[in-house]
Protein backbone atom coordinates (compact mmCIF):
# COMPACT_ATOMS: atom_id res chain seq x y z
CA UNK A 1 0.00 0.00 0.00
CA UNK A 2 3.07 2.54 1.15
CA UNK A 3 4.51 2.07 -2.42
CA UNK A 4 1.44 2.69 -4.08
CA UNK A 5 0.46 5.60 -2.38
CA UNK A 6 4.22 6.71 -3.06
CA UNK A 7 4.17 5.68 -6.85
CA UNK A 8 1.27 7.49 -7.17
CA UNK A 9 2.52 10.40 -5.65
CA UNK A 10 5.58 10.53 -7.66
CA UNK A 11 3.13 10.47 -10.86
CA UNK A 12 0.57 13.19 -9.82
CA UNK A 13 0.42 16.25 -11.71
CA UNK A 14 -0.24 18.64 -8.76
CA UNK A 15 3.42 19.84 -7.02
CA UNK A 16 3.86 20.63 -3.91
CA UNK A 17 3.70 24.33 -5.11
CA UNK A 18 0.43 24.08 -6.72
CA UNK A 19 -0.87 21.56 -4.04
CA UNK A 20 0.16 24.42 -1.28
CA UNK A 21 -1.71 27.23 -3.22
CA UNK A 22 -4.75 25.20 -2.98
CA UNK A 23 -5.06 24.08 -0.22
CA UNK A 24 -4.21 28.12 1.35
CA UNK A 25 -6.89 29.48 -1.20
CA UNK A 26 -9.44 26.77 -0.56
CA UNK A 27 -9.48 27.19 3.10
CA UNK A 28 -9.50 30.70 3.21
CA UNK A 29 -12.25 30.98 0.55
CA UNK A 30 -13.95 28.27 1.37
CA UNK A 31 -17.93 29.84 2.73
CA UNK A 32 -19.06 30.34 5.97
CA UNK A 33 -22.64 29.34 4.82
CA UNK A 34 -24.29 31.44 8.54
CA UNK A 35 -27.59 30.43 7.21
CA UNK A 36 -26.76 26.85 7.76
CA UNK A 37 -23.90 27.26 10.38
CA UNK A 38 -25.04 29.91 12.37
CA UNK A 39 -21.65 31.26 13.88
CA UNK A 40 -19.80 27.64 13.96
CA UNK A 41 -17.19 26.86 11.64
CA UNK A 42 -16.32 23.67 12.18
CA UNK A 43 -16.53 22.56 8.50
CA UNK A 44 -13.76 25.03 7.71
CA UNK A 45 -11.73 22.87 10.18
CA UNK A 46 -12.84 19.82 8.28
CA UNK A 47 -11.87 21.17 4.92
CA UNK A 48 -8.35 21.91 6.51
CA UNK A 49 -8.13 18.12 8.09
CA UNK A 50 -9.11 17.04 4.33
CA UNK A 51 -5.82 19.04 3.00
CA UNK A 52 -3.78 18.02 5.84
CA UNK A 53 -4.54 14.20 5.30
CA UNK A 54 -3.76 14.24 1.53
CA UNK A 55 -0.90 16.51 1.96
CA UNK A 56 0.48 14.21 4.52
CA UNK A 57 -0.72 11.22 2.54
CA UNK A 58 0.97 11.55 -1.07
CA UNK A 59 3.94 14.26 0.42
CA UNK A 60 6.77 13.27 2.46
CA UNK A 61 7.27 15.03 5.42
CA UNK A 62 10.99 15.43 6.85
CA UNK A 63 11.36 17.44 10.24
CA UNK A 64 15.06 18.14 11.67
CA UNK A 65 15.30 17.88 15.57
CA UNK A 66 15.09 21.72 16.22
CA UNK A 67 12.00 21.90 14.30
CA UNK A 68 10.34 18.85 15.55
CA UNK A 69 11.08 20.44 19.01
CA UNK A 70 9.75 23.46 18.52
CA UNK A 71 6.54 22.08 16.55
CA UNK A 72 5.92 19.20 18.64
CA UNK A 73 6.67 21.26 21.73
CA UNK A 74 4.42 23.88 21.35
CA UNK A 75 1.08 22.54 20.53
CA UNK A 76 1.63 18.87 22.57
CA UNK A 77 2.46 21.94 25.76
CA UNK A 78 -0.72 23.12 24.53
CA UNK A 79 -2.75 20.31 24.51
CA UNK A 80 -1.40 18.81 28.03
CA UNK A 81 -2.56 22.06 29.78
CA UNK A 82 -6.00 21.81 28.10
CA UNK A 83 -6.07 18.42 29.44
CA UNK A 84 -5.37 19.76 33.30
CA UNK A 85 -7.67 22.37 32.45
CA UNK A 86 -10.64 20.54 31.57
CA UNK A 87 -9.80 17.79 34.00
CA UNK A 88 -8.82 19.99 37.21
CA UNK A 89 -11.06 23.36 35.98
CA UNK A 90 -15.09 23.93 36.55
CA UNK A 91 -16.35 23.21 33.18
CA UNK A 92 -18.94 20.23 32.78
CA UNK A 93 -18.25 17.93 29.99
CA UNK A 94 -21.12 18.74 27.38
CA UNK A 95 -20.62 15.47 25.50
CA UNK A 96 -19.39 14.95 21.74
CA UNK A 97 -19.89 18.76 20.92
CA UNK A 98 -16.49 19.60 23.34
CA UNK A 99 -14.43 17.31 21.43
CA UNK A 100 -13.20 19.91 18.81
CA UNK A 101 -12.76 22.44 21.78
CA UNK A 102 -10.58 19.86 23.86
CA UNK A 103 -8.35 18.61 20.93
CA UNK A 104 -7.37 22.23 19.60
CA UNK A 105 -3.83 22.05 19.78
CA UNK A 106 -3.60 18.59 17.99
CA UNK A 107 -5.90 19.78 15.08
CA UNK A 108 -3.83 22.98 14.84
CA UNK A 109 -0.40 20.57 14.76
CA UNK A 110 -2.10 17.81 12.19
CA UNK A 111 -2.72 21.20 10.28
CA UNK A 112 0.77 23.00 10.45
CA UNK A 113 2.91 19.26 9.63
CA UNK A 114 0.25 19.31 6.32
CA UNK A 115 1.85 22.32 5.58
CA UNK A 116 5.08 21.39 6.53
CA UNK A 117 5.18 18.50 4.05
CA UNK A 118 4.69 20.90 1.53
CA UNK A 119 6.97 23.20 1.88
CA UNK A 120 10.16 21.54 0.44
CA UNK A 121 12.35 24.97 0.29
CA UNK A 122 12.51 28.27 0.77
CA UNK A 123 12.69 30.06 -2.35
CA UNK A 124 9.08 27.99 -3.79
CA UNK A 125 7.85 28.93 -0.47
CA UNK A 126 8.41 32.19 -0.37
CA UNK A 127 7.02 32.46 -4.23
CA UNK A 128 4.02 30.32 -3.52
CA UNK A 129 3.22 32.24 -0.42
CA UNK A 130 3.54 35.48 -2.06
CA UNK A 131 1.26 34.43 -5.54
CA UNK A 132 -1.14 33.41 -3.06
CA UNK A 133 -1.29 36.72 -0.93
CA UNK A 134 -1.48 38.59 -4.38
CA UNK A 135 -4.87 36.57 -5.49
CA UNK A 136 -6.32 36.81 -1.69
CA UNK A 137 -5.83 40.66 -1.65
CA UNK A 138 -7.06 41.23 -4.87
CA UNK A 139 -10.09 39.06 -4.26
CA UNK A 140 -10.45 40.63 -0.57
CA UNK A 141 -10.34 44.38 -2.62
CA UNK A 142 -12.90 43.48 -4.59
CA UNK A 143 -15.28 42.16 -2.73
CA UNK A 144 -14.88 44.68 -0.17
CA UNK A 145 -15.74 47.42 -2.14
CA UNK A 146 -18.79 45.50 -2.71
CA UNK A 147 -19.73 44.93 0.30
CA UNK A 148 -18.88 48.75 1.96
CA UNK A 149 -20.16 50.83 -1.32
CA UNK A 150 -22.67 48.00 -2.54
CA UNK A 151 -24.10 46.15 0.13
CA UNK A 152 -27.74 46.68 -0.80
CA UNK A 153 -27.18 45.07 -3.83
CA UNK A 154 -25.86 42.10 -2.87
CA UNK A 155 -26.40 41.96 0.80
CA UNK A 156 -28.45 38.43 0.57
CA UNK A 157 -25.85 36.56 -1.51
CA UNK A 158 -23.13 37.64 1.14
CA UNK A 159 -25.00 36.71 3.90
CA UNK A 160 -26.03 33.25 2.46
CA UNK A 161 -22.17 32.70 1.86
CA UNK A 162 -19.89 34.69 4.60
CA UNK A 163 -21.65 37.25 6.83
CA UNK A 164 -23.32 36.74 10.34
CA UNK A 165 -26.55 38.45 9.27
CA UNK A 166 -27.08 39.16 13.31
CA UNK A 167 -24.17 41.11 14.24
CA UNK A 168 -25.57 44.45 13.40
CA UNK A 169 -22.61 46.53 15.02
CA UNK A 170 -20.53 45.40 12.30
CA UNK A 171 -23.12 47.01 9.41
CA UNK A 172 -20.79 49.17 7.06
CA UNK A 173 -17.69 47.66 7.47
CA UNK A 174 -15.85 44.97 5.14
CA UNK A 175 -15.66 41.22 6.77
CA UNK A 176 -14.97 39.86 3.43
CA UNK A 177 -14.41 36.19 3.46
CA UNK A 178 -13.69 36.12 7.09
CA UNK A 179 -16.93 36.66 8.93
CA UNK A 180 -15.62 38.96 11.52
CA UNK A 181 -13.96 42.42 11.04
CA UNK A 182 -10.98 41.20 12.96
CA UNK A 183 -10.33 38.09 11.36
CA UNK A 184 -10.16 39.72 8.24
CA UNK A 185 -7.92 42.28 9.41
CA UNK A 186 -5.61 39.79 11.38
CA UNK A 187 -5.04 37.65 8.42
CA UNK A 188 -4.79 40.65 5.83
CA UNK A 189 -1.78 41.91 8.52
CA UNK A 190 0.08 37.99 8.11
CA UNK A 191 -0.14 38.69 4.10
CA UNK A 192 1.07 42.49 4.66
CA UNK A 193 5.03 42.16 5.65
CA UNK A 194 5.13 39.70 2.13
CA UNK A 195 3.58 42.35 -0.11
CA UNK A 196 5.99 44.69 0.90
CA UNK A 197 8.83 42.31 0.58
CA UNK A 198 7.60 41.99 -2.80
CA UNK A 199 7.97 45.69 -3.80
CA UNK A 200 10.93 45.82 -2.23
CA UNK A 201 12.28 43.59 -4.76
CA UNK A 202 10.51 44.81 -7.72
CA UNK A 203 10.29 48.58 -6.86
CA UNK A 204 6.99 48.58 -9.62
CA UNK A 205 3.76 50.04 -9.64
CA UNK A 206 2.17 47.15 -9.80
CA UNK A 207 3.89 46.07 -6.16
CA UNK A 208 3.15 49.06 -4.93
CA UNK A 209 -0.49 49.15 -5.51
CA UNK A 210 -1.00 45.35 -3.98
CA UNK A 211 0.13 46.73 -0.85
CA UNK A 212 -2.07 50.00 -0.55
CA UNK A 213 -5.08 47.65 -1.43
CA UNK A 214 -3.85 45.85 1.42
CA UNK A 215 -3.92 48.82 3.50
CA UNK A 216 -6.99 49.81 1.81
CA UNK A 217 -9.12 46.93 2.80
CA UNK A 218 -7.73 46.54 6.36
CA UNK A 219 -9.26 49.87 7.00
CA UNK A 220 -12.39 48.91 4.91
CA UNK A 221 -12.77 46.64 8.26
CA UNK A 222 -12.47 49.30 10.61
CA UNK A 223 -11.17 47.03 12.93
CA UNK A 224 -9.19 49.56 15.19
CA UNK A 225 -6.69 46.80 16.41
CA UNK A 226 -5.99 46.12 12.66
CA UNK A 227 -5.48 49.75 11.74
CA UNK A 228 -2.67 50.70 14.12
CA UNK A 229 -1.73 47.12 13.95
CA UNK A 230 -0.43 47.34 9.89
CA UNK A 231 0.75 50.79 10.90
CA UNK A 232 3.00 49.34 13.23
CA UNK A 233 3.98 46.79 10.98
CA UNK A 234 5.14 49.24 8.35
CA UNK A 235 7.18 50.70 10.80
CA UNK A 236 8.89 46.93 11.92
CA UNK A 237 9.31 46.06 8.71
CA UNK A 238 11.07 49.49 7.75
CA UNK A 239 13.04 48.45 10.43
CA UNK A 240 14.32 45.45 9.71
CA UNK A 241 15.24 46.49 6.42
CA UNK A 242 17.14 48.88 7.17
CA UNK A 243 20.69 48.91 8.48
CA UNK A 244 22.47 50.14 11.87
CA UNK A 245 22.73 53.66 11.43
CA UNK A 246 19.14 54.21 9.60
CA UNK A 247 17.60 52.02 12.31
CA UNK A 248 18.25 55.00 14.51
CA UNK A 249 16.35 57.31 11.92
CA UNK A 250 13.39 54.77 11.60
CA UNK A 251 13.47 54.60 15.60
CA UNK A 252 13.69 58.52 16.03
CA UNK A 253 10.63 58.60 13.44
CA UNK A 254 8.60 56.25 15.00
CA UNK A 255 8.66 58.41 18.29
CA UNK A 256 8.06 61.45 16.47
CA UNK A 257 5.08 59.65 14.75
CA UNK A 258 3.36 58.32 18.39
CA UNK A 259 4.16 62.13 19.47
CA UNK A 260 2.16 63.67 16.70
CA UNK A 261 -0.66 61.06 17.47
CA UNK A 262 -0.21 61.52 21.44
CA UNK A 263 -0.98 65.41 20.67
CA UNK A 264 -3.29 65.32 18.21
CA UNK A 265 -5.21 62.16 17.70
CA UNK A 266 -8.25 62.58 20.20
CA UNK A 267 -9.26 65.98 18.23
CA UNK A 268 -8.50 64.70 14.74
CA UNK A 269 -10.72 61.40 15.40
CA UNK A 270 -13.31 63.42 16.69
CA UNK A 271 -13.25 65.77 13.87
CA UNK A 272 -13.76 62.87 11.19
CA UNK A 273 -16.53 61.22 13.34
CA UNK A 274 -18.60 64.07 13.16
CA UNK A 275 -17.79 64.55 9.16
CA UNK A 276 -17.80 61.08 8.50
CA UNK A 277 -18.70 59.05 11.37
CA UNK A 278 -18.66 54.90 10.71
CA UNK A 279 -17.91 52.37 13.15
CA UNK A 280 -14.12 52.39 13.41
CA UNK A 281 -14.41 56.18 14.41
CA UNK A 282 -17.23 56.28 16.37
CA UNK A 283 -16.01 53.46 18.78
CA UNK A 284 -12.13 54.88 18.25
CA UNK A 285 -13.98 58.21 19.37
CA UNK A 286 -15.38 57.43 22.57
CA UNK A 287 -12.35 55.09 23.83
CA UNK A 288 -10.31 58.27 23.31
CA UNK A 289 -12.38 60.69 24.59
CA UNK A 290 -14.88 59.05 27.17
CA UNK A 291 -13.40 55.89 28.18
CA UNK A 292 -16.24 54.73 30.72
CA UNK A 293 -18.93 54.52 27.94
CA UNK A 294 -16.20 52.87 25.50
CA UNK A 295 -17.93 49.64 25.84
CA UNK A 296 -15.00 47.24 24.10
CA UNK A 297 -12.88 48.78 25.84
CA UNK A 298 -14.16 47.88 29.20
CA UNK A 299 -15.38 44.55 28.09
CA UNK A 300 -11.79 43.62 27.19
CA UNK A 301 -10.63 44.99 30.37
CA UNK A 302 -13.66 42.82 32.18
CA UNK A 303 -12.88 39.34 30.53
CA UNK A 304 -9.16 39.82 32.12
CA UNK A 305 -10.63 40.56 35.64
CA UNK A 306 -12.79 38.26 35.40
CA UNK A 307 -11.09 35.47 34.12
CA UNK A 308 -8.40 36.02 36.94
CA UNK A 309 -10.40 36.08 39.66
CA UNK A 310 -12.07 32.90 38.26
CA UNK A 311 -8.56 31.19 38.06
CA UNK A 312 -7.19 31.95 41.21
CA UNK A 313 -10.19 30.88 43.09
CA UNK A 314 -10.28 27.34 41.61
CA UNK A 315 -6.87 26.52 39.23
CA UNK A 316 -4.47 29.12 39.09
CA UNK A 317 -2.08 26.87 37.26
CA UNK A 318 -3.93 24.92 34.57
CA UNK A 319 -7.10 27.21 34.22
CA UNK A 320 -10.67 26.49 34.32
CA UNK A 321 -11.99 24.80 31.12
CA UNK A 322 -12.38 25.09 27.54
CA UNK A 323 -13.94 28.45 27.56
CA UNK A 324 -16.40 27.14 25.27
CA UNK A 325 -19.20 29.01 25.03
CA UNK A 326 -17.93 31.98 27.08
CA UNK A 327 -17.50 35.08 25.42
CA UNK A 328 -14.28 36.09 26.17
CA UNK A 329 -12.59 37.78 23.33
CA UNK A 330 -8.62 39.70 24.75
CA UNK A 331 -6.14 36.59 24.27
CA UNK A 332 -4.94 37.49 27.76
CA UNK A 333 -8.11 36.25 29.27
CA UNK A 334 -8.24 33.68 27.08
CA UNK A 335 -5.09 31.64 27.74
CA UNK A 336 -5.88 32.46 31.29
CA UNK A 337 -8.77 30.26 31.14
CA UNK A 338 -7.95 27.59 29.22
CA UNK A 339 -4.15 27.06 29.94
CA UNK A 340 -4.18 29.09 33.23
CA UNK A 341 -0.97 31.16 34.34
CA UNK A 342 0.88 28.62 32.80
CA UNK A 343 -0.13 28.78 29.66
CA UNK A 344 0.15 32.34 29.61
CA UNK A 345 3.72 32.38 30.91
CA UNK A 346 4.66 30.07 27.91
CA UNK A 347 2.51 31.52 25.18
CA UNK A 348 4.47 35.08 26.17
CA UNK A 349 7.87 33.41 26.16
CA UNK A 350 7.08 31.36 23.24
CA UNK A 351 6.70 34.14 20.84
CA UNK A 352 9.03 36.67 22.06
CA UNK A 353 11.56 33.96 21.68
CA UNK A 354 10.49 33.21 18.35
CA UNK A 355 10.77 36.80 17.17
CA UNK A 356 14.17 37.38 18.71
CA UNK A 357 15.38 34.77 17.38
CA UNK A 358 14.13 34.95 14.06
CA UNK A 359 16.10 38.69 14.16
CA UNK A 360 19.71 37.06 15.63
CA UNK A 361 19.03 34.99 12.21
CA UNK A 362 18.41 37.87 9.83
CA UNK A 363 21.40 39.40 11.00
CA UNK A 364 23.43 36.65 10.53
CA UNK A 365 22.01 36.12 6.81
CA UNK A 366 22.46 40.09 5.90
CA UNK A 367 26.02 38.62 5.38
CA UNK A 368 25.29 36.20 3.22
CA UNK A 369 24.43 38.36 0.02
CA UNK A 370 21.80 37.90 -2.69
CA UNK A 371 21.57 34.42 -2.40
CA UNK A 372 20.06 34.88 0.97
CA UNK A 373 17.24 37.51 0.28
CA UNK A 374 14.30 35.16 0.47
CA UNK A 375 14.63 33.30 3.63
CA UNK A 376 15.73 37.17 5.04
CA UNK A 377 12.57 38.06 4.24
CA UNK A 378 10.47 35.13 5.20
CA UNK A 379 12.14 35.76 8.92
CA UNK A 380 10.84 39.45 8.94
CA UNK A 381 7.75 38.13 7.91
CA UNK A 382 7.95 35.52 11.47
CA UNK A 383 9.80 38.38 13.44
CA UNK A 384 6.37 40.73 12.63
CA UNK A 385 3.73 37.64 13.26
CA UNK A 386 5.41 36.45 16.57
CA UNK A 387 6.14 40.00 18.40
CA UNK A 388 2.95 41.52 17.09
CA UNK A 389 1.17 38.64 18.24
CA UNK A 390 0.07 40.07 21.46
CA UNK A 391 -1.69 43.28 19.65
CA UNK A 392 -3.42 41.09 16.84
CA UNK A 393 -4.92 39.09 19.39
CA UNK A 394 -6.58 41.75 21.30
CA UNK A 395 -10.33 41.53 19.48
CA UNK A 396 -9.87 37.39 20.56
CA UNK A 397 -7.86 34.62 20.43
CA UNK A 398 -7.85 34.58 16.59
CA UNK A 399 -4.52 31.84 16.24
CA UNK A 400 -6.60 29.02 17.26
CA UNK A 401 -10.13 29.90 15.38
CA UNK A 402 -11.22 29.09 12.64
CA UNK A 403 -9.76 30.84 9.12
CA UNK A 404 -7.52 32.94 11.29
CA UNK A 405 -6.04 29.12 12.48
CA UNK A 406 -5.39 28.37 9.51
CA UNK A 407 -3.33 30.94 8.45
CA UNK A 408 -1.65 30.76 11.76
CA UNK A 409 -0.77 27.27 11.16
CA UNK A 410 0.85 28.27 8.07
CA UNK A 411 3.02 30.76 9.88
CA UNK A 412 4.29 27.74 12.72
CA UNK A 413 5.27 25.75 9.59
CA UNK A 414 7.44 28.71 8.22
CA UNK A 415 8.91 28.91 11.22
CA UNK A 416 9.97 26.01 11.91
CA UNK A 417 11.35 25.32 8.07
CA UNK A 418 13.04 29.13 7.86
CA UNK A 419 14.59 29.09 11.50
CA UNK A 420 15.83 25.84 11.26
CA UNK A 421 16.95 25.69 7.41
CA UNK A 422 16.26 22.30 5.88
CA UNK A 423 16.09 21.91 2.15
CA UNK A 424 13.65 18.49 1.80
CA UNK A 425 14.10 17.00 -1.77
Amino acid sequence: MERTLRLFSQNMIIDRKKMLSIFILVCLLFPQFPPLFGRSEVHINLVAILFATLSLTFYKLRLNTNSKILILGYFFSLQLFLFLSYWLGTDSFNGFSDLPSYYRPLMLLFVTLGFLSLIDNLDDAYSTILRVAKIIITLVFCYSILEVFFFDIFSSIMFAIYRIEDKSNINGVAVSFFTLPYYASYILSVFLPLLMSNYKLERSIRSLTLVFMCFICIILTQSKMGVFLALGIAFLYWYLSVNYRKKIIVVIFFGFFLLVLYLFLVDFISYLNSEFGGNFLRTLHSILSNTEHAHNLLERVKDITETYSAIMSNNPFFGVGLAKGKTIEVWIAMIMYRYGLIGLMFFVVFFLWVGFVSIIEINKENKGGKESFKRIELLKMIVIWSLTIFISQLSGLMIEMSKGAIISSLMFALTARVLFIQRVT
